[in-house]
C-alpha cells in the first residue's frame, strides 16, 4: 500500500492547513460543567463534496453545504452521547461539522465529511 501522508501538506496538490477544533468538558469541584474547545492545527486538502459522498450524508444536507477534509490527523465525529464531532474550520475562517468519517489506514489518511454552519449558531449534538 501507499502511504499518502506526506503529500496532504504539498501545496501543489492542493495541500492547505485548517484548525481543528475538539470539544471538551471539564466539571468543576462544584459539578458545574464548561464546555470548551481545544484547537489544533492541520495539513490537508479540502474540497467541496462529491456526488458520491451524498450517500454518507444525513438526509437534508445538501452538498453545496458540505466540505470533504483529507487528512493525516485524528478527526472525530463524536459519539451522540457525551463526545460531540469536532468542528473544523478551512483557512477562509469557515467553520464544518464533521458528519462522517472514513478512515484509510493503510494510505495513512483520513477523510471527513462536514457540514458549514454560522459560528454563533448552536450546531445540532446528534450524530447522524
Amino acid at each position: 500500500m501507499i502511504d499518502v501522508s506526506d503529500l496532504m501538506s504539498d501545496p501543489d496538490l492542493g495541500g492547505t492547513t485548517f484548525t481543528r477544533r475538539r470539544p471538551t468538558t471539564t466539571v468543576s469541584a462544584m459539578g458545574e460543567k464548561t464546555d470548551a474547545y481545544a484547537d489544533a492545527p492541520m495539513a490537508g486538502i479540502v474540497q467541496p463534496a462529491a456526488t458520491a459522498d451524498a450517500v454518507l450524508l444525513p438526509e437534508g444536507v445538501r452538498l453545496s453545504d458540505a466540505q470533504a477534509f483529507f487528512t493525516s490527523g485524528s478527526i472525530s465525529v463524536g459519539d451522540g452521547d457525551t463526545a460531540l464531532p469536532d468542528i473544523l474550520v478551512d483557512d477562509a475562517g469557515n467553520s464544518y461539522r464533521v458528519l462522517h468519517v472514513q478512515a484509510f489506514d493503510k494510505h495513512g489518511m483520513t477523510k471527513a465529511l462536514a457540514q458549514r454552519f454560522v459560528p454563533g449558531d448552536q450546531p445540532p449534538t446528534e450524530v447522524p
